[in-house]
């Protein structure tokens, strides 16, 4: 039996059509430090301005370029400090060389729209109300869509990065009575195959293609695969081997077309909850 394709589509459209009404009141503006030359932040960051500008929101666009870490530090603080600003976006990965934890952690945690800084991380850890990182928490959103009660459930993370592995996880553990028992694997794992065929539910978040195989899959799991990168006829493709995992499991994202969607509008309903004074 072939495996359901999870789509972000509808969901994302009904995140969207919130969003877009609040942001009509709320009069949001977006600062996006961009690094131009990392191809997969490009596409995400293009999905962000589309998405921005069809809900009205103004998306103002700063290049890296070949700025030293010192200006690019006083852009993010005279963004900081403007008050026209609503959010603040630091596109990850930053080019070799720069802090990057030292440069999400100058975002005010009331425009830190992608929760990236310490306090809003930490909010996610406590499972306190404000913005979640997009990418996880759309990761999640498709899964209940499918699975809306996960006791008993074993789900495997695979990436421990602060902006979607360990988010990715600790929104599972935050679903209470009906969490699955988590495990958090990454690119370092000895035998990683060993741990995701036993898993029920798979978040792949490593950023390589084909780290994950149909062999490595339990017939019948539920696959989450957050990964954008470049194969080799530059399509864009996640972490798994879409083709062989679709004979094997009983549901998967698609890459592009599943967590993405989700996570642009997500992206948006963060954006709102930034300008409406969200922790």
């Amino acid at each position: 039996m072939a495996a359901k394709i999870l789509r972000g589509d509808v969901i994302a459209q009904r995140i969207r059509d919130e969003a877009g009404k609040a942001a009509a009141n709320l009069k949001p503006r977006v600062a996006a430090i961009h690094n131009e030359k990392s191809g997969a932040v490009r596409v995400y960051m293009k999905q962000q301005r589309t998405a921005c500008e069809a809900a009205g929101i103004p998306y103002d666009l700063h290049l890296i370029g070949e700025k030293p870490q010192t200006e690019v530090a006083e852009l993010i603080r005279q963004c900081a400090a403007d008050p026209a600003i609503t959010g603040i976006t630091i596109h990850q990965p930053m080019p070799a060389g720069f802090e990057e934890d030292r440069l999400a952690s100058m975002v005010p945690a009331a425009k830190d729209i992608e929760a990236t800084q310490p306090a809003s991380l930490g909010r996610v850890e406590m499972g306190q109300p404000g913005p979640r990182p997009v990418a996880a928490a759309a990761a999640v959103e498709l899964l209940l869509s499918e699975r809306a009660d996960c006791r008993g459930l074993h789900a495997v993370v695979v990436g421990r990065s602060n902006m979607v592995g360990k988010p990715a996880a600790l929104l599972l553990l935050a679903l209470g009575s009906k969490a699955p028992t988590v495990t958090i694997c990454h690119s370092g794992t000895k035998d990683l195959g060993l741990f995701t065929r036993q898993a029920d539910i798979v978040i792949a978040a490593v950023g390589r293609a084909d780290t994950i195989r149909g062999d490595m899959l339990r017939p019948g799991a539920i696959v989450l695969d957050i990964g954008i990168n470049r194969g080799a006829d530059g399509k864009l493709v996640g972490d798994v081997n879409f083709a062989e995992a679709e004979k094997v499991v009983s549901a998967i994202t698609p890459v592009p077309g599943g967590v993405g969607p989700v996570a642009i509008a997500l992206f948006l309903r963060n954006i709102v909850a930034c300008a409406a004074g969200a922790p």
